[in-house]
């Protein structure tokens, strides 16, 4: 390795020397010697370059003899190389010792990092370092969030690094080791590795600028200086660590779960793949799996980030919309507390809203353990079919029954979960003609496997007679002809095609069913927006109560509306937490026995108002966002854009005519919806297409 390397040493330590240049010798390394300045021959009177009174000021003591002779030694060392025509320099003190392998790390470093003004390679202290970049040898190289770090012993600086220490650092103002590592101060780009890559010999044990005597314990000046000196150092402390947390402009290292060749955990990727199914397995069986399998994603993924990519430059962040969902779940705890604390109530389905605590790390597990999206999709569409064939009531759709499904609570749960599943089919059809990995024997069970799903989805959707899912479907069918059509792609056309030939055939083989189920409640819906377009919301719906030609369920319904809309009248902005629970209890439609208001844009309002709407809203548009633009930027499969934006629109409507959203399956979408907005977010982190400014 061609690198100059400048040894400071006073003449008088003939020892250090000798041990310096042996030490050298056995790594292969020539040293030349610049004679350092004697703090001891030198009167105050000849200090020059100094200011003494803000010196004072900042360290609330006497500057030494010692360290202004440290001082000048090394301006004067980076003098010396700047005269060489070297690109890099190396300036060491004599208390260091060269290693076997020094030689070999410092070219690993060179490599790691070619535009650096400093690399300090030696630190008596390291706290909280964050690593930017690691080398072939292993060495880390960053910045630490607590200082100073001490010691000027070893660091390498380039020519352009000892220019601009010479312009930013010609007049002393605190002792060099001090100044050195002050990067947000002299604008330099000065970094740290964490294990030091020179040793230090015994001589090191005792200061050659203090002595054994301790004077910097003597240099201290009185109680106002010391306390202005502290004032000082903090604000000092704050400034580094503001400017520690912004990425340095260092080579980005990738991650280990981005990297292919990273080792794994086969044991922890399985029981990761479990979860993730079981978080989306409300769309099979209504349970509270999911909530089990999300909080043990999120809490995987969570100590992981804070034991490793903490600190690490190239962690994901979760921005200041992920700092949202941590401030709208504190929110909700705080008010449930008080309500709690005033009336020992909790209400019904609260703790729901305190979920988007888990949105941003469940989309982090994701990062974390979907190496091989395609295979969950496949899984995902696999246990669809086992979960729809089992409870799929043959009999009594060949009887023209409506089911009583088996694994839901009731059918309209069921019905809202074959939507999704006939959606997610939609779309995995969409992304089988896309592909162009599979062989025909591959594809033609993939399609064969989609067709299965289908059909099964389709005859449920139509044996459980939902009207709210029958619309909804409607609604996003014609969304997904539009996007099909905009795109233009030969092979979607034809899918597509395909699909609703199928849809087309079900509802003329059904149209029975679809006017007996739905004809009343369309003539009434037709009449109620007229009404409410004339007289307003309420005064339209106290008329249809007292209307007995009104269909039983939509009148229930309009009565659970009503008293909802009196109670969140109470409370339009921030709503009544849950408290509500009290207030409904003197509701104008007493007779309903009903918590629940069949309406989740309402449940939301009466509990936190417009702006817990506005919170929602936001969340869902930016995780849309996130999703589309992971889609352009081809991180993920353009298929899967389809079945987030297409699954969303169905949720939202379907949440117009029932409380899904307290539904497990309606709980288990929206987390797992927001936590895919997180993870393409990420996504677009890991590939320098976002530089979030949020660092929790």
């Amino acid at each position: 390795m061609n690198l100059p390397i400048f040894a400071i040493n006073l003449d008088r330590e003939t020892g250090r020397w000798s041990g310096l240049l042996a030490s050298a010798e056995a790594a292969g390394l020539t040293l030349r010697r610049i004679a350092a300045i004697d703090g001891r021959a030198l009167a105050k009177e000849d200090w020059t370059e100094i200011d003494l009174p803000t010196a004072r000021k900042l360290s609330g003591r006497d500057i030494l003899p010692g360290e202004y002779a440290c001082y000048r030694s090394h301006i004067q060392a980076l003098e010396t190389f700047l005269a060489g025509g070297g690109a890099y320099g190396l300036i060491v003190e004599d208390d260091v010792l060269f290693g076997e392998d020094t030689t070999r790390r410092i070219e690993a470093i060179i490599a790691a990092v070619p535009d650096f003004d400093v690399i300090k390679l030696t630190n008596h202290r390291m706290s909280l370092f964050l690593r930017a970049v690691g080398t072939t040898e292993g060495d880390e190289i960053g910045r630490a969030l607590h200082g100073p770090q001490g010691s000027a012993a070893a660091y390498l600086v380039s020519r352009q690094g000892a220019q601009g220490l010479l312009s930013a650092l010609a007049v002393m103002k605190m002792p060099w080791d001090v100044a050195l590592e002050r990067f947000w101060d002299t604008g330099l780009k000065v970094y740290s590795v964490r294990q030091n890559v020179l040793g230090f010999a015994k001589s090191s044990a005792i200061s050659g600028i203090a002595g054994p005597s301790g004077s910097y314990k003597s240099a201290r000046l009185g109680g106002p200086s010391r306390l202005s000196a502290g004032a000082l150092r903090a604000r000092d402390e704050l400034r580094r660590l503001h400017h520690v947390l912004l990425r340095p402009p260092l080579p980005r290292e990738t991650p280990d779960y981005a990297r292919d060749d990273a080792p794994r955990n086969t044991l922890l990727l399985f029981l990761a793949a479990l979860a993730i199914l079981a978080l989306v397995s409300a769309v099979w069986r209504e349970a509270d799996t999911y909530r089990y399998a999300g909080m043990a994603l999120a809490a995987v993924a969570a100590i992981r980030w804070f034991r490793l990519d903490l600190w690490t430059y190239s962690k994901p962040l979760i921005g200041w919309v992920g700092g949202l969902c941590l401030g709208w779940s504190l929110y909700v705890f705080i008010r449930l507390a008080i309500v709690y604390l005033g009336t020992h109530q909790l209400g019904a389905a609260e703790g729901i809203y305190l979920f988007p605590l888990f949105y941003a790390t469940t989309g982090f597990s994701f990062l974390l353990f979907v190496r091989r999206p395609a295979r969950f999709v496949l899984w995902f569409m696999i246990l669809s079919l086992v979960f729809l064939a089992a409870d799929t009531a043959y009999w009594d759709m060949l009887h023209g029954i409506r089911p009583e499904p088996w694994l839901f609570n009731n059918p309209i749960h069921a019905s809202v979960a074959a939507g999704f599943i006939f959606l997610c089919t939609l779309q995995f059809m969409a992304y089988t003609a896309q592909r162009t990995d599979l062989n025909n024997v591959t594809r033609s069970l993939h399609w064969a496997l989609s067709t299965a799903v289908l059909l099964f989805a389709i005859a449920n959707i139509i044996a459980l007679r939902s009207k709210g899912v029958w619309l909804a479907l409607a609604l996003v069918l014609l969304l997904l002809a539009v996007m099909i059509l905009a795109r233009g792609h030969r092979r979607e056309l034809m899918v597509g095609g395909g699909v609703l030939a199928i849809v087309a055939a079900g509802v003329v083989a059904a149209h029975n069913i679809f006017w007996s189920t739905a004809g009343d409640t369309m003539i009434f819906v037709k009449s109620l927006v007229s009404d409410v377009l004339s007289h307003g919301v309420l005064s339209a719906f106290d008329r249809a109560i007292a209307n007995d030609t009104v269909p039983l369920a939509a009148k229930e319904r309009l009565m659970l509306w009503a008293d909802a809309i009196e109670v969140w009248k109470r409370h339009p902005i921030f709503g009544a937490s849950s408290s509500w629970l009290t207030e409904w209890q003197n509701r104008s439609y007493h007779p309903m026995i009903f918590n629940v208001f069949h309406n989740g844009y309402l449940e939301i309002a009466v509990r936190y108002g417009v702006v817990g709407l506005a919170f929602f809203a936001f969340l869902y548009i930016w995780s849309s966002r996130q999703v589309l633009l992971a889609m352009r930027a081809r991180l993920i499969a353009p298929a899967a854009w389809s079945c987030y934006i297409s699954t969303l629109v169905f949720f939202a409507l379907t949440v117009l005519s029932n409380s899904n959203n307290r539904l497990a399956i309606g709980e288990a979408f929206m987390w797992f919806a927001a936590a895919f907005g997180f993870y393409c977010f990420y996504l677009r982190q890991q590939n320098n297409l976002v530089e979030p400014r949020t660092y929790i």
